[in-house]
């Protein structure tokens, strides 16, 4: 019986070492990656410190940044593999349309030790979050003849590269365009950095001076909000208008209200975390409450009013009288 025992321990202790044996380096890399490239991303700091001078002298661009966000979420599509993700960019934020949508599948190569990522174009109209379970190869049409981003890992980031003599694409106006592409994907953030260029090699799109979109990686905050209005209880107490589960990021996202007096009045809160690049600036999360209006929201500087805590800050709100806010890191 002891003996047993112990061929039974010995065994076990073979199969669970032929697990661990199997498990190959690129098989670990595309854990780490998964882990990473998942979340939102958002360069509002990048362009806010373009547009209204915090940078050194010499450190601002000619060509400023646009600003651009971008989420990731990983997608349960057993036919296409087990890391399949939804891409999702916007040009202007969060709060404006989505421009560009893709489907990521990525895979490990043994050989290289790298990580291969293919994106797939997705139907302006197709719902992808909500027929993910039956997304199936023959339903994904590439974005291009190869056009595989290979990831490698630095340190604790993933470096990646489209290489712009092998990757084609046919262009709306007619001919092939090569794709170039440059990709940073840490715990801080998501950066990259896309041109096209023709067949004898001129830059078709992209920026001349290579300085990549900066993207944070955001944080999630539950807020709520609440407006006094010019309407009263039975009691004679004024009633307020009560916004509860508002979703922010803290890379300048917004939530907008309008509020039910007499006259409705509009605003927005904007949450926002600032890491200054230079000086010895203190870094900061915020809340700003604006007026609602499209001068308001193209200014990085004019609010109503505002309220600040260290950048580390998981909880924070702003109490005006008129008007309520708290926002909690979830």
């Amino acid at each position: 019986m002891k003996k047993l025992k112990v061929l039974g321990i010995f065994f076990l202790g073979l199969i669970s070492h032929q697990m661990v044996a199997s498990e190959l380096p690129a098989d670990k890399l595309l854990t780490q990656f998964d882990r990473l490239v998942q979340g939102e991303f958002d360069n509002y700091n990048q362009v806010n410190f373009e547009t209204n001078g915090f940078l050194p002298k010499g450190a601002i661009p000619e060509d400023k940044h646009h600003r651009l966000y971008k989420k990731v979420t990983k997608l349960n599509a057993p036919q296409l593999g087990e890391y399949v993700y939804f891409e999702q960019t916007h040009t202007g934020g969060k709060d404006k349309p989505v421009y560009r949508k893709t489907i990521a599948i990525a895979k490990p190569d043994y050989q290289s030790n790298e990580i291969v990522v293919e994106q797939f174009k997705v139907a302006n109209d197709f719902d992808v979050i909500e027929n993910q379970s039956s997304l199936a190869v023959k339903s994904l049409t590439s974005l291009g003849k190869h056009c595989q981003a290979r990831y490698q890992q630095l340190g604790k980031s993933f470096v990646g590269k489209i290489d712009r003599h092998t990757c084609q694409v046919v262009s709306k106006h007619g001919g092939k365009v090569f794709i170039g592409g440059n990709f940073v994907i840490s715990e801080q953030g998501y950066w990259h950095l896309e041109a096209g260029y023709d067949e004898q090699g001129n830059m078709r799109f992209g920026r001349k001076d290579y300085d990549y979109y900066q993207l944070t990686r955001a944080r999630q905050f539950k807020c709520w909000a609440a407006f006094k209005t010019d309407k009263f209880k039975d009691n004679g107490e004024a009633k307020w208008d009560f916004h509860p589960n508002i979703m922010l990021h803290n890379q300048g996202d917004i939530a907008e209200f309008t509020t039910t007096e007499t006259q409705p009045k509009s605003y927005f809160i904007r949450l926002k975390e600032t890491i200054f690049p230079a000086g010895n600036r203190p870094d900061v999360i915020e809340i700003f409450v604006h007026e609602n209006s499209q001068v308001a929201k193209k200014s990085y500087k004019k609010a109503l009013s505002y309220t600040w805590a260290n950048a580390d800050a998981t909880r924070l709100g702003i109490n005006l009288r008129w008007m309520q806010t708290s926002c909690h890191q979830i």
